[in-house]
């Protein structure tokens, strides 16, 4: 075989590489979608759309208490995690409302029933679309998100002066070096293979962005308020000892990181309630005058 034959079938391999790569990339990031039904059942509800990049549109529960309401107090916004919606928050909101919180429930672009983004979602998407809201509210606020949503809050409280508080929870620790943690329950035995693939492509779609906007360990030595890093010991797909190296960067933050808690079930846990409310309540003043 030739020199010639060799190179042409070396490329034709590579090609062939980042052609499979890329679609299994962009098949990730638009599948699977996995929503939530729960709905709010107590206070004033508002269900709107509100603006975010692109001229594009995202489902709303602007959430307000009947009782016990402390309009000095930030409001709460709720981001979920990958493939979820608005309805993944609600048992967070409810205990929220039921300590006098007004909250902000929303589902980020192709989530939910929010606008579609054909070219598939991302953490600088979901901190976009977060980035919106804050800006839509236009008041103080808290910030409380979930796996990728967590990640998002870490990046707008960098950002956004607006945000004076974040409970971040089970959240990824850097992008690009979480991606091998997040496709690896996906792609099993075959992620090194694939991993350099998606980390390049990953490396082109952010090329023009600055690390701050789209990995959290680079913007959390920017973050100047209250943070409540929240990482449960069983967590499968972030190991909970990375969220270690976001507490060393961030100056006024705590850690939580209970036994027998996985990825998805924090809010299952019987001190989480409790929990988050002590900490919002220690820093910005109980909810009675």
């Amino acid at each position: 075989m030739s020199v010639i034959h060799i190179l042409f079938s070396l490329c034709a391999i590579i090609v062939a590489y980042f052609i499979l790569t890329y679609s299994i990339t962009f098949l990730l990031a638009n599948v699977p979608r996995r929503s939530v039904n729960d709905v709010p059942d107590w206070g004033i509800v508002n269900d709107i759309r509100i603006p975010t990049v692109e001229g594009k549109k995202l489902e709303c529960w602007v959430v307000y208490p009947k009782e016990n309401a402390n309009k000095n107090n930030p409001a709460i916004i709720l981001i979920h995690g990958w493939g979820r919606n608005r309805g993944r928050m609600v048992s967070r909101a409810r205990n929220y409302g039921r300590h006098g919180y007004t909250t902000i429930l929303f589902s980020v672009r192709d989530h939910g029933n929010s606008d579609k983004e054909l070219t598939g979602m991302s953490i600088l998407k979901f901190s976009q679309d977060l980035n919106s809201c804050v800006n839509w509210w236009g008041k103080p606020v808290i910030v409380n998100g979930h796996s990728i949503g967590a990640g998002a809050s870490i990046i707008v409280a960098a950002q956004n002066s607006l945000v004076k508080g974040v409970i971040a929870e089970s959240p990824p620790y850097a992008f690009l070096h979480s991606l091998k943690y997040v496709y690896k329950p996906i792609l099993k035995w075959t992620t090194p293979f694939f991993l350099p693939g998606i980390k390049l492509i990953a490396f082109v779609k952010f090329r023009n962005h600055s690390k701050q906007e789209f990995s959290p360990l680079d913007a959390a030595s920017l973050i100047t308020v209250p943070t409540l890093l929240i990482h449960g010991k069983e967590d499968e797909i972030l190991p909970y000892e990375l969220t270690y190296h976001l507490q060393k960067e961030i100056s006024q933050s705590q850690m939580w990181t209970p036994n027998g808690i996985d990825h998805y079930n924090i809010e299952e846990h019987p001190e989480y309630n409790n929990r988050v409310i002590s900490f919002i309540e220690s820093n910005f003043g109980s909810k009675k005058h």
